[in-house]
């Protein structure tokens, strides 16, 4: 068997390079797995570069479909004119609607999973998928608050890199008091132990179509603006510069795209008889735009009319006809000279099956590539003996000095913004520090002071019935007379009690969770209430209604300890009970139950509800005995007295805030002073008395932490 091989001979490299490079992407990249050789070659520019020539034929486009509808199985599909429809590869990206933005580059498509889902660097030849870090709400969109971005994904020749590039703007420019800060543009590099940066240069002001992503051509990002013109980004030196539309442009729906390497501008009310009109930009020096067609489409038979009737219309393909796809995931040809379209895909008739309109792209050109979509920050930074260990170092670090450390290298701010490290610091950075103290100015506009700084300031205390949560993974919730907050303004609804709002951490998906409970109706003679609850992540634009608990809450502000927030049950509401009860929302299975509490009762004295040593507990205070009286739910659901606190005054809300992990000693607000009472020798030692008895004031614990919402 050996000897029998002995007279093959084997084939030359050039022409087992021609073989390959006619290969589809995956299957040549599967050849890598041959040999080491193999795998330099295949993974070599030069290759890389030669496979997309040969494997791609103009005259041969195929496109990358997504749709959703009420048949829809959750698969991305492919098709090329003339041929069947194929499944392409599962919908994986989550949020929703896989949106295509970009044509490709260098093989590479730009996606977006509508529903804050995110965006992705995907490569449809080969499966792979970058998710892009902070994308699915940006900082800036929610500090200083920009409302519009606009993204889009190129190649610089010159460094061989490709760079996503995103422009943050506003209203429109010249617009006034609404122009709320001057557009902005940040640059993430693909394989680049980095994070986001600014751009070299900032732009001019402009205000992006959000729904228009950016055109990469000739080395340049092309970004359509609302103020009738379009911005243009040199993906090299990033600088920016400008372009007029069209002469005879109106001011209405438009799509900025590639055809037959010009830049294409399609424009007209898609969802109407109103004419499309295409044209493209032959002379970029002189801004030269040429009109290829006008399609009047009241000229159209009345069933190819009603047929490509859609919210969104662009051309997809250029060559003798024009090819355009419909947010009804339809293809249609028309010639520039006039006549009617061609119909040349409808998804009723394939395995697609029916297909809802929409105002979003569904198609794209599909481009066999090599080119890998690169590896996440994370992988990149921890591939660094030296990396890791200053993540080590810098978990432990107080939040100010970690932002400070950020602007040593790229390197550290690429792992500092990493949501692994942003997890482990809001863990570590408290584990071993004493409690830190705030004072409530005012949440509306994000104004706390440090214990240091509010001794005396007791004069500007709010005058307001205001509570607010503990902490929880980094962040606070809070509510006031006709507000909630969550350390950032937020408008809400309902009347105010102290029990409305609660704040929870989902550890599975690493996202908080906020649950909102108002009433509806409420009797106490009868006892008769009736609830309305409903949730929301926190970087959610939007609450869901969910079923509200089957017992009524208390006017006590709720906590979260191990996966469950915790509220009080209202004794004067509902049936009665002997001893007190506990409502509890598991925010994995968004399930309300109800447990029983500890043997105390309301009566005349005041309960809190907290997490102490990551232990459910209850707090019972009697002004009349000036004692504290705390209660531990233990493992096995069995409540105990963990501590007696006897002090010299109390005042009605007299309640514990956290203990020291330091020294184990109880940080209590008694309604005059804050201090620290000591378990063990029973001494308080007070860190705050405030100035004047009539004023309110409002502490709260805040922890280290990097989590934004």
């Amino acid at each position: 068997m050996a000897d029998s091989n002995l007279g093959v001979q084997e084939l030359p490299d050039e022409v087992l390079t021609e073989i390959l490079v006619r290969l589809p992407a995956k299957s040549a990249g599967r050849f890598r797995c041959v040999s080491r050789a193999w795998s330099a070659m295949l993974s070599s520019d030069y290759f890389v570069d030669l496979h997309a020539r040969r494997a791609n034929r103009p005259d041969h486009p195929r496109l990358l479909l997504t749709a959703v509808g009420f048949s829809y199985d959750g698969y991305l599909y492919s098709w090329q004119p003339g041929g069947a429809v194929e499944k392409l590869m599962p919908d994986e990206f989550g949020g929703g609607v896989t949106v295509p933005l970009t044509k490709p580059c260098r093989g590479l498509v730009l996606v977006r999973a509508s529903n804050n889902g995110g965006y992705f660097v995907f490569s449809p030849s080969t499966g792979e998928a970058l998710a892009l870090p902070d994308s699915e709400v940006p900082l800036k969109m929610k500090l200083p608050f920009y409302i519009r971005v606009s993204y889009g994904l190129g190649y610089c020749t010159l460094r061989k890199k490709y760079k996503v590039v995103r422009l943050f703007s506003n209203c429109e420019a010249g617009g006034g008091d609404d122009e709320i800060a001057p557009a902005r543009t940040e640059v993430f590099v693909l394989n680049t132990p980095g994070y986001w940066r600014p751009s070299a240069e900032n732009p001019s002001p402009c205000s992006v179509k959000e729904k228009n992503s950016a055109v990469f051509l000739n080395g340049y990002l092309h970004f359509l603006c609302f103020d009738g013109g379009i911005t243009t980004f040199n993906i090299s030196d990033e600088t920016f510069g400008s372009l007029l539309l069209p002469p005879d442009f109106e001011n209405v729906a438009s799509v900025l795209t590639e055809l037959d390497g010009c830049l294409c501008l399609c424009y007209g009310e898609p969802d109407s008889e109103d004419p499309i009109h295409v044209s493209v930009l032959r002379d970029y020096e002189e801004a030269r735009w040429e009109k290829l067609c006008c399609i009047d489409r009241t000229a159209w038979p009345e069933s190819e009319s009603m047929l490509l009737n859609s919210l969104w219309i662009a051309p997809i393909g250029g060559g003798r006809k024009i090819m355009f796809g419909t947010g009804s995931c339809k293809v249609f040809a028309v010639d520039p000279d006039g006549g009617d379209p061609e119909i040349l895909f409808t998804p009723e008739d394939t395995m697609v099956g029916s297909c809802e309109d929409d105002d979003l792209p569904t198609f794209v050109l599909l481009e066999e590539s090599l080119v890998p979509v690169g590896v996440t920050v994370e992988d990149m930074v921890f591939s660094s003996p030296t990396t890791e260990a200053w993540f080590d170092i810098l978990k432990w670090l107080p939040t100010c000095s970690v932002l400070e450390l950020r602007l040593v290298c790229r390197e550290w701010r690429g792992m500092i913004m990493t949501d692994c490290f942003t997890q482990s610091h809001v863990i570590h950075a408290n584990l071993i520090r004493s409690p830190r103290v705030k004072f409530i100015v005012d949440p509306r506009f994000g104004c706390y002071m440090d214990l240091d700084e509010w001794i005396g300031q007791d004069e500007i205390s709010p005058d307001l019935d205001l509570v607010c949560s503990q902490p929880c993974h980094g962040l606070n919730v809070g509510s006031c007379s006709s507000w909630d907050f969550h350390i950032e303004f937020d408008d809400n609804d309902g009347p105010f009690f102290a029990g409305r709002i609660g704040l929870g951490y989902d550890t599975e998906i690493e996202k908080h969770v906020m649950v909102h409970i108002t009433y509806e109706e409420k009797n106490l003679e009868t006892r008769y209430y009736k609830l309305q609850c409903k949730m929301k992540y926190v970087d959610a634009w939007e609450w869901d209604p969910i079923d509200p608990p089957s017992r009524p809450v208390a006017g006590i502000p709720p906590t979260f300890v191990n996966g469950k927030i915790y509220w009080m049950v209202d004794p004067n509401l509902g049936p009665v009970s002997a001893r007190c009860e506990i409502v509890a929302f598991n925010v994995e299975t968004e399930e309300f139950e109800v447990l029983q509490g500890p043997s105390c009762t309301h009566g005349s004295g005041h309960m809190t509800i907290l997490e102490l040593h990551e232990a459910l507990c209850i707090s019972y205070s009697d002004q009349r005995r000036n004692t504290v009286n705390l209660w531990m739910m233990k493992d096995d659901g069995i409540w105990l007295m963990e501590y007696h606190i006897v002090l010299d005054k109390l005042a009605e809300n007299a309640a514990p805030l956290a203990v020291d992990p330091t020294d184990g000693r109880i940080l209590l607000n008694t309604g005059w002073s804050l201090g620290y009472y000591d378990p063990r020798t029973a001494a308080f030692e007070t860190i705050y008395t405030k100035g004047f008895p009539d004023l309110k004031f409002y502490p709260i614990v805040c922890h280290e932490s990097l989590v934004s919402r």
